[in-house]
């Protein structure tokens, strides 16, 4: 038997409170072939907590039908509802939504503790309550579903509470109510075609990505039009491997609009999808080039991907910009790396507004703002402070502020024992971050232990080449103590060169407090303007 395409499939998200309320009038199934509930405790704290973060959660996966009238199951609540002409039966992600539904619905009282879950404003951590106990610092997520349960609740332990404590508050609720969890929806009266794609999610242990989605709807024969052709094209570039999600959100954003849309119809009307992917490759060369300028020469050293597709929206609508825009929009990346790049919780709405701050509408690119219209909306949604300071003996090179430092440390230029110059970016791309070395053995979370010195070179200690020692941020004082064997006291005199260097390095990138003005040929065509009236 031949399994029919997702013809009618569909991208969609839904937020928290839309879950609770559909599982409560008997809108969501889950269907016979599925495993019973299996979460513990933690794992429902472990939702929440990714939640309350804004870490992604995965994508669940439903299939909407006609449902007749029946008993209904999800988890330790059973319950009878009506027939349904728009059921949502769930094929991936009956443990998210079970731990949802019975962890903040009020329609129905639960004795599992599993799905008792509090929100601790001392640590800000969920927490299963003691039994009995109620501890007046713990609120319990039931009551952070709305502002209005909320405040009750505050009222009724406002003498326990600080002013940060509200704020605390807030931003749980704010998180709970706002978060958005993406779906995909099978529209199918077909029960095997959704054992064939539940199979296929599940036995790749990893739910299907976006990536996978556009690619089965617009791939090609050849796979010329395919987020997979993009990352091949751009491998000339030596600037590593792009993930395909960030391809399919460029090419979305380049067509501008809500970049988390329905992409099922996304190509209509003789429109060939190969171009916009040509578009898009062409678009992301140029957002590479502007990366490596700013002194980013691998994927590797960026602290998170996010910004690739506003960049390729951007530079797609506005390839050659005046020097200060790219000034500007400098700014706004680097702010964004450091800071944040918005008040949103999770990367999908701070993505989301980026986009439409610089392409707002779908497929009418003339209605796109200004190039500085556009970089200015970017950077009012992020912050704008100064320089935090960073630990450098907790070196995590795959955290942001890990990658901040490393940044620093390559903005010196590195060189070989030869004094060449070190090619950093491929170094990253034949041994990943493991390209930074340790001059001291077993002390890989110490900034003052690491750098880029190649593991085919002889010990730093046999260089007195003061340029080379330089490039590594190594003093003569420093390599004086490594060379006695007083490692301590190497990595503690490294780490206090590195420590102005880091600071420096991102003071001149964020530039704190400096005018957001237009470029000085749009103040002068003001001026002219001005002197005709």
């Amino acid at each position: 038997m031949t399994i029919a395409p997702l013809e009618k499939s569909g991208s969609s998200s839904f937020s928290i409170p839309e879950i609770v309320s559909a599982a409560e009038v008997g809108r969501i199934r889950v269907p016979t072939f599925q495993r019973q509930f299996v979460w513990n405790a933690g794992d429902v704290r472990n939702l929440f907590d990714s939640l309350y973060r804004g870490f992604p959660v995965g994508t669940l996966l439903l299939w909407t039908r006609h449902s007749p009238a029946g008993r209904v199951q999800l988890g330790p609540i059973e319950f009878d509802t009506e027939e349904r002409s728009d059921a949502l039966w769930v094929v991936d992600g009956q443990q998210r939504i079970t731990s949802l539904f019975a962890a903040l619905t009020k329609k129905f009282e639960i004795e599992d503790t599993r799905f008792r879950v509090n929100f601790d404003l001392t640590t800000q951590k969920f927490v299963t309550p003691r039994k009995g106990v109620i501890n007046p610092r713990q609120i319990p997520v039931r009551e952070a579903m709305e502002t209005r349960t909320l405040q009750a609740w505050l009222r009724n332990h406002w003498d326990e509470l600080t002013p940060e404590d509200y704020d605390t508050a807030d931003q749980l609720v704010g998180q709970l109510r706002d978060y958005r969890i993406p779906a995909y929806i099978v529209n199918e009266e077909d029960q095997a075609l959704l054992r064939e794609v539940f199979d296929r999610v599940n036995s790749a242990g990893k739910p299907i990505s976006r990536a996978q989605v556009f690619h089965a709807l617009f791939g090609g024969e050849a796979d010329l039009a395919s987020p997979a052709a993009v990352v091949s094209a751009l491998e000339d570039l030596n600037f590593g491997t792009l993930e395909e999600n960030r391809i399919v959100q460029s090419v979305l954003a380049l067509r501008g609009g809500d970049v988390q849309r329905d992409i099922h119809d996304e190509f209509r009307g003789g429109e060939d999808p190969a171009d916009w992917f040509d578009k898009t490759e062409e678009a992301l060369r140029l957002a590479i080039n502007f990366l490596r300028a700013e002194g980013v020469l691998h994927i590797r050293l960026m602290p998170n991907t996010l910004p690739l597709p506003v960049l390729a929206a951007f530079f797609h609508l506005h390839p050659t910009p005046e020097p200060w825009i790219l000034r500007l929009l400098s700014r706004w990346l680097w702010r964004g790396w450091v800071h944040g790049f918005g008040r949103e919780g999770g990367q999908t709405p701070v993505l989301r507004r980026a986009i439409r701050s610089v392409n707002p509408d779908y497929r009418n690119p003339q209605n796109a703002p200004s190039p500085f219209e556009a970089v200015k909306s970017l950077l009012e949604f992020t912050p704008d402070r100064a320089v935090p300071d960073f630990n450098l003996q907790a070196l995590y090179t795959k955290g942001a502020n890990g990658r901040l430092i490393v940044l620093a440390l390559a903005s010196l230029g590195p060189l070989d024992n030869q004094g060449q110059k070190i090619d950093l970016a491929t170094e990253l791309e034949d041994k990943g971050i493991d390209a930074l070395t340790e001059f001291v053995r077993n002390n890989r979370s110490r900034a003052g232990a690491r750098g880029f010195w190649q593991s085919s070179s002889p010990p730093i200690t046999a260089v007195s080449d003061k340029s080379i020692l330089c490039s590594h941020a190594i003093t003569p004082l420093a390599l004086e103590a490594l060379e006695s064997g007083d490692k301590e006291r190497f990595m503690s005199l490294r780490e206090e060169e590195i420590n102005p260097l880091v600071h420096n390095f991102l003071d001149s990138r964020l530039e704190p407090n400096a005018p957001i003005r237009p470029p000085l040929s749009e103040l002068i065509e003001l001026a002219t303007a001005e002197e005709d009236d």
